[in-house]
């Protein structure tokens, strides 16, 4: 069995908000999918990580870099004019 952890940031009406997220692992049986411990939301991220019962600090400030050297992946959407296309069936 592996314990692995995955946190990410979202902006949620102007307040960055941390997720983190506390995995179980278990390779050494096919198929098997990964289950999902515990999970943290807050704004702050160390109050995030101790929600998703994160105690390891290494692992705790890898995930803060991993997290502010990542850009951002929030699609932005883009609003055209629409305008009604016909077409002549022959």
């Amino acid at each position: 069995m592996n314990t692995f952890y995955t946190a990410y940031k979202k902006l949620v009406h102007g307040t960055t908000f941390y997720f983190v997220k506390k995995f179980s692992a278990f390779p050494e049986f096919e198929g098997v999918p990964n289950i999902l411990e515990s999970y943290g939301m807050h704004t702050d991220f160390s109050r995030a990580c101790r929600i998703a019962k994160l105690q390891d600090s290494s692992t705790m400030q890898k995930l803060l870099r991993e997290i502010e050297t990542e850009r951002s992946s929030d699609a932005k959407v883009i609003h055209m004019n629409s305008q009604s296309v016909f077409t002549a069936a022959q």
